[in-house]
C-alpha cells in the first residue's frame, strides 16, 4: 500500500514541479541571474555572473545529455574540466564540441567505467596525478537499465554506477582534494524517482530483487537514487567542510530517458530541455558555499522536500539503516 500511495504522490507532484511547465514557473521566483544557454561565457551578453576561472571541475557522464550540458557550462566558464567518461569515441567528439562552443580547451577526457571499482581508483590516480586539488564534483554517471546485468567485479551495473561506484568511491577518494579548495562541493545528481522508496535492505539493493523477485530496472535506480540523497547527508555530516548536495534534473529529455522509457516518456510531457534540467545544478555548481545548505536535496535551485505527502514514514529510513548502508558501502569497496 505504501508504494502505490507512493508512486501517486509522486507522480502528482512530479505533474507540477518536474516538468518543463514546472521549470518555468519556479524560473520567475529566481533570486540570482540565469542564463538560457549552458555556453555563455564569462561577461558575455546573458550571462549568469558566474566565474569558474581557476577552479577544477570533474564531471562524470559528461559526453551526453544533463552531463555534456554541465561540462559545457563549466568550460563556458572558464574552469579546468576532467570529463569522466566511458567511450573515448563519444568523449572526444563531446569535447570538440564544447571546445567549439566555448572557446576553452583546458578539457581533459579520463575514461572509467563508474560500475568498476578498479576502473575508477585507475581514473583518480590519473587525476590525482595531474591535479593537487578537485573543487566541484558532479557524480551524474550512470545507467538505467530494463534488464539486469553484472559486472566482472559481481555488482549488479545500476547499483554500482550511481551509487557504490559512481558516488561513493569516486567521492572517498577524492575527499583529500577536495579539502584543498577553498570552497568545495560534491554534487550527486539523482532523481525524482527517490521518492517512491527507502533504501532496502543491502541485499534488495544490490540485486534489485533477489530470489524471489524479477528484476525492476526502474526500481534499481530509485534505489540507488535515494542511496544518493541519504549518502549526500551522511557525508555533509563527514565532511562538514564541503558541501555535498543531492538534487535532480525535472523531467528532461535525455538520450537515457529516451532509451528507458521510449513511449512511456509521455506521461512526463511536457518535458524540459536539456538545459532547463542542468541549469539549476549549474548554479550549485557556481554558487558559493554559503548559499548552499549542506546534504539537502535540490530542485530548480531550492531545498525540497525529501518525502511526499502524509505516508512519508513509508520512504523514510531508520538511524540503523543508514548506518548499515554507510557501513556496507565501505565494506564493499574497502575504503
Amino acid at each position: 500500500m505504501g508504494a502505490a500511495i507512493s508512486t501517486t504522490q509522486f507522480f502528482v507532484h512530479g505533474r507540477k514541479h518536474f516538468t518543463q511547465t514546472g521549470y518555468l514557473k519556479h524560473l520567475a521566483n529566481y533570486k540570482l541571474p540565469v542564463q538560457n544557454s549552458p555556453a555563455i561565457k564569462v561577461g558575455q551578453e546573458g550571462a549568469d555572473g558566474v566565474d569558474l576561472s581557476e577552479k577544477v571541475v570533474v564531471v562524470t557522464g559528461a559526453n551526453s545529455g544533463i552531463g555534456k550540458d554541465l561540462a559545457t557550462y563549466a568550460a563556458a566558464k572558464g574552469a579546468k574540466l576532467y570529463m569522466f567518461c566511458r567511450s573515448k569515441e563519444r568523449a572526444e567528439k563531446s569535447r570538440k564540441e564544447i571546445v567549439d562552443a566555448t572557446l576553452n580547451d583546458t578539457i581533459e577526457i579520463i575514461l572509467v567505467d563508474l560500475a568498476e571499482m578498479e576502473s575508477i581508483r585507475k581514473a583518480v590516480q590519473e587525476l590525482q596525478g595531474k591535479e593537487g586539488k578537485v573543487d566541484v564534483l558532479v557524480c551524474n554517471g550512470g545507467v538505467l537499465l530494463n534488464d539486469k546485468q553484472t559486472t566482472h567485479e559481481g555488482n549488479e551495473v545500476t547499483f554500482a554506477s550511481h551509487l557504490l561506484g559512481g558516488s561513493y568511491l569516486l567521492s572517498k577518494l577524492l575527499i583529500p582534494q577536495l579539502h584543498a579548495s577553498e570552497d568545495p562541493r560534491i554534487i550527486f545528481v539523482s532523481s525524482g524517482g527517490m521518492y517512491i522508496t527507502p533504501f532496502p535492505d543491502w541485499a534488495t539493493a544490490t540485486s534489485s530483487g533477489g530470489a524471489t523477485h524479477d528484476y525492476d530496472g526502474n526500481l534499481a535506480y530509485a534505489y540507488a537514487k535515494r542511496g544518493q540523497v541519504l549518502l549526500a547527508e551522511e557525508f555533509a555530516k563527514l565532511y562538514p567542510q564541503i558541501k555535498t548536495l543531492s538534487c535532480h534534473p525535472g523531467w528532461t529529455l535525455t538520450p537515457a530517458v529516451d532509451s528507458a522509457y521510449g513511449e512511456n516518456k509521455k506521461y512526463l510531457e511536457p518535458m524540459r530541455t536539456t538545459w532547463q534540467g542542468a541549469e539549476g545544478i549549474g548554479w550549485l555548481m557556481g554558487v558559493k558555499g554559503s548559499y548552499l545548505v549542506n546534504g539537502a536535496f535540490y530542485l530548480d535551485r531550492s531545498p525540497q522536500r525529501k518525502h511526499l505527502g502524509p505516508v512519508t514514514s513509508y520512504t523514510k529510513n531508520t538511524g540503523n539503516e543508514i548506518e548499515n548502508m554507510m557501513a556496507n558501502l565501505k565494506k564493499y569497496v574497502d575504503c
